[in-house]
């Protein structure tokens, strides 16, 4: 008799600039994959802002190296414009692929993830040439010595389909977007990152759209944020509508020289508070009145939606999930 083991779910990570030391109090040996975020990338092909990579970040290189950590760069770019302009020029087409391949020979460096974001506005010749480049790019990374992997941050519910089936197919990971659901402009306050429910943008819903896109399940990562969102609110109903943008919250407490301007900690809120599960969603949420007398709502993450949403991996055989940003909680 023989039974078929399941493959270990991947806990991936991303590591953001903005927090340098954060990696110091990583639990490395638990995590299987690091994502460095983020080394920009503009029209003419060039990686204009590295972030201090790879000088600043050698202490990270040799921790990565002894804990046997793989540790990825994320290049990322966010404007449809530079998009457009980028991947209708062959000559910054080319320059971006001799780049990728110079970052991604680095020793340090296992590979390399492509984090564009274009939600509307792409022209149709350059997203063909963007999944040329994709195709291109994934055959010499996985040509070189050792063998580095390549994978994409794949944006949902947007009307700029960037990706297709022979895009993908040479992806090592896709990183689906599964947060983000509400965000600080949102008009009414709800779940960051929903499991399930009436939301556009759900884990179910996300995962559905990569797998129509022929992503194989055991190549599918999707993404938990360790931050949250917390708005002024209308009334005291749940989902109320927003008086204003709202700010976003981290998991734990972050060093204030660090980020400034994210003072409000989820964790102090709800020892404050108190916290409330959403069956619906598989979200948590807190809510609260200000000292001017105005209801608050926040919407976030936390163990029992994480318990629900590590169940619905092993459950659809995904390959596992990436935590975004590592440090905030």
């Amino acid at each position: 008799m023989s039974c078929a083991v399941a493959k270990p779910l991947q806990a991936m990570g991303y590591l953001a600039w903005w927090m340098p030391q954060s990696w110091k109090n990583l639990p490395m040996r638990e995590l299987d994959r690091l994502f460095f975020f983020e080394l920009k990338v503009d029209a003419t092909g060039t990686v204009v802002e590295r972030h201090g990579w790879p000088e600043q970040w050698t202490e990270l290189q040799q921790a990565a190296q002894q804990h046997q950590l793989p540790l990825d760069l994320t290049l990322t770019l966010f404007d449809s414009i530079t998009f457009n302009q980028l991947f209708t020029s062959p000559p910054a087409v080319a320059k971006m692929l001799a780049q990728c391949i110079e970052l991604a020979s680095h020793a340090q460096v296992s590979g390399l993830q492509l984090d564009v974001e274009i939600y509307a506005g792409a022209q149709a010749a350059a997203v063909t040439r963007y999944r040329e480049f994709l195709v291109q790019l994934s055959q010499q990374l996985h040509a070189l010595s050792p063998r580095r992997s390549v994978s994409v941050f794949m944006p949902v519910q947007t009307d700029a389909a960037l990706y297709d089936a022979a895009s993908l197919q040479g992806m090592d990971w896709v990183v689906a977007q599964s947060y983000d659901t509400h965000y600080s402009s949102s008009t009414h306050a709800g779940p960051v990152a929903p499991l399930k429910g009436a939301d556009v943008l759900t884990w179910e819903s996300a995962a559905s759209e990569a797998l129509a896109l022929g992503v194989a399940k055991e190549r599918l990562v999707l993404t938990f944020p360790l931050y949250g969102y917390e708005w002024l609110v209308a009334d005291r109903k749940l989902r109320s509508a927003t008086q204003q943008p709202g700010q976003t919250t981290t998991f734990a407490e972050v060093d204030a020289a660090v980020l400034p301007q994210l003072r409000v900690n989820i964790s102090q809120r709800v020892a404050q508070y108190g916290a409330s599960h959403d069956p619906s969603t598989g979200s948590a949420y807190y809510k609260y009145t200000n000292d001017q007398g105005q209801p608050v709502e926040g919407w976030f993450e936390d163990w029992w939606s994480l318990k629900l949403k590590t169940a619905f991996v092993k459950t659809e055989k995904l390959a596992g999930m990436a935590f975004f940003v590592l440090g905030y909680d």
